[in-house]
Parts: C-alpha cells; sequence; structure tokens
C-alpha cells in the first residue's frame, strides 16, 4: 500500500550491538491506540498532532517499566487512504520519534471500506524498548510515607475524549470558541500533544535515585492509575484541592455535568505520569524535574495498611 500511494519505504531493521554490556537484556513491547482524540480531531480537521500523541504514549509506557525505547512501528486504518492524510498523520511520528532517538520503522497502512466510514481513520502504535533485568533493578517494597510524585500533563493526553465529547456536546463550532478561564479555545487545549516523559524518568534514574514503582495515567483516570501505581496492596494520601486542578477539569465538572469524583476515574487531573520515591529524594527529584523542563505535582504519601486513596 506504501508503494501505491508513493509513500517512502522505511525500514523495521533496527541494530542492538550497543546492549552487549547488559547482563540480561530483555525486550518489552507496548501498543496503544488514540482513537478518543481521532475523533477530536476529525471534528476539527487538524491531525499533525495525533502521530506525537501515539509515539509519546506508547514510550511513557516503555520507560515506566524501566525500559530503554528502540523503535516505533504503527497500523493505520481507513475506508480509504488518502497520501496527504497519511502524511499528516506520519509527520509527527517521526518527528517524535528523531527527538527521542527511536527508529521508525513506518506504517501499515490497513484499506478497509467494510469497516470504517469515509474519511474516518483510526491508529495503533506500537513500540519496542529494551531492559537490563541481570542489573541492580529490584524494587523495594513501598514504605510508610514515600512520596508519590507527579509530572504534569498538557490536557487529557489520551484519557476523558469520549466523555468530553459527549457531555460537553462538542462541535467544531463550539471547540473554536475562546474561554477566558482556559485562556485558549477548547480546540486547541484538547488537541495539545501529548508529554513523553523519557528524558526526566531516563535522567532521575541516572542519578541513581530509585523508583520504586512508576505508571503513566493512560489506562484510565488518575484514581485507578494509583491503585495500579501501588499495586491495589496499599493506599494514599492524596492532596489535590479544587484550586489546584487545571482549569480544563473543572469545565468539564461544571460544564459536562460531570462529579469531581467520577472525573478522577475517566481523567488524569493534570497528571501523565506518577512514581513513586524515598522522602529522603524528593527534594533531588524536584531539582531534576525542573532541569529537564517538565512541572512537578507532588501528589502525597503513600499510606501503608490501607488499599484506600483519601484526597484531602
Amino acid at each position: 500500500m506504501r508503494e501505491k500511494l508513493g509513500l517512502q519505504k522505511l525500514t523495521n531493521e533496527i541494530s542492538i550491538g550497543r546492549f552487549r554490556s547488559m547482563i540480561d537484556p530483555v525486550l518489552i513491547s507496548k501498543t496503544h491506540a488514540v482513537s478518543g482524540k481521532l475523533s477530536i480531531a476529525s471534528e476539527l480537521e487538524k491531525y499533525d498532532t495525533i502521530g506525537t500523541d501515539l509515539v509519546a504514549v506508547c514510550l511513557n509506557d516503555l520507560v515506566a517499566a524501566g525500559a530503554k525505547p528502540l523503535f516505533f512501528y504503527d497500523t493505520i486504518s481507513c475506508a480509504r487512504p488518502k497520501k496527504e492524510m497519511i502524511e499528516n498523520l506520519e509527520q509527527g511520528v517521526k518527528e517524535a520519534c528523531a527527538k527521542y532517538q527511536v527508529s521508525y520503522a513506518g506504517s501499515e497502512i490497513m484499506e478497509l471500506p467494510d469497516i470504517f466510514h469515509y474519511d474516518q481513520y483510526d491508529m495503533v502504535g506500537f513500540a519496542v524498548g529494551i531492559v537490563d533485568r541481570g542489573s541492580d533493578q529490584k524494587k523495594d517494597e513501598l514504605c510508610q510515607s514515600d512520596v508519590i510524585m507527579g509530572l504534569a500533563s498538557d490536557g487529557l493526553h489520551n484519557n476523558g475524549y469520549v466523555a468530553a465529547k459527549k457531555k460537553l456536546f462538542l462541535t467544531k463550532a463550539s471547540m473554536e470558541v475562546y474561554y477566558d478561564n482556559l485562556q485558549s479555545t477548547l480546540g486547541d487545549l484538547l488537541m495539545q500533544p501529548t508529554r513523553c516523559y523519557v528524558k526526566t524518568l531516563e535522567t532521575i534514574r541516572e542519578a541513581g535515585i530509585q523508583v520504586k514503582a512508576c505508571v503513566q495515567v493512560a489506562h484510565g483516570g488518575l484514581n485507578s492509575a494509583l491503585h495500579t501505581l501501588l499495586s491495589n496492596h496499599d493506599g494514599a494520601v492524596v492532596k489535590q484541592p479544587r484550586q489546584n486542578i487545571p482549569p480544563l477539569y473543572k469545565v468539564l465538572e461544571q460544564d459536562g455535568n460531570i462529579p469531581l469524583e467520577q472525573l478522577r476515574g475517566i481523567c488524569n487531573m493534570g497528571v501523565g505520569m506518577l512514581f513513586v520515591i524515598n522522602e529522603d529524594d524528593a527534594s533531588r527529584v524536584l531539582d531534576i524535574i525542573d532541569e529537564t523542563g517538565e512541572k512537578p505535582v507532588p501528589l502525597g504519601l503513600v499510606e501503608k495498611g490501607s488499599n484506600h486513596i483519601r484526597y484531602i
């Protein structure tokens, strides 16, 4: 199909010779789709950030698992592929892969007229990374008062688009309205590219700081991510007062009539990545996050002997 559309032929070969020094190298793969965000993009007829979103959400899962991302591959499905659209989707992928030094293996283009409507597209990404299981990466058991640190998101990332579109009755016209409290149009805010946290987490680990647990907030909302982070064995005290919640989520709560508790179940609430560190390392980690250009969101503390998340 790539040849039929006159698209550049890409390679799926990558050398892993530079990892020979690893004691027990293990390949890890992650896959993601951006269907919810694509539905918003189709309303706005704006697709240039979708490829970036797909790469970021896959790489974030790899780095959360302690892996070094190696290469990325995707599948684009549609009723009738158009060269301009495919190039638009791939451009964001190429730029993101180049930025994070990940090889781009290309896109498999699937023509499925019996499944997709005219001009409807879907995109699924697949990323592979490598981790040394023979190195000293054993995660200690979480301790009372370990710090739960977050990294700020730019908008919804990969969660909440279906709810936002349904509850806010989103159309192209409504998303082009400027909101003073958002200092943006709703469409521009919803289409903010997903942040990729590879550099920050790699820098923290290279500094010798133990990351006890780590999870991307992209498989459900903040609440489910916290339970995953704590392996459903421990609880947490999370400090996120209403005044600290980004304005976008307040719009969803008020204009979309979505209770705050429900929002925490479907949205990231402004946090794209979560990880646990020792309390003694918190100050150094905050400095590293600032140095790597991310915004820290200190959320709370681990609470042993409980599997409940308490928001205060």
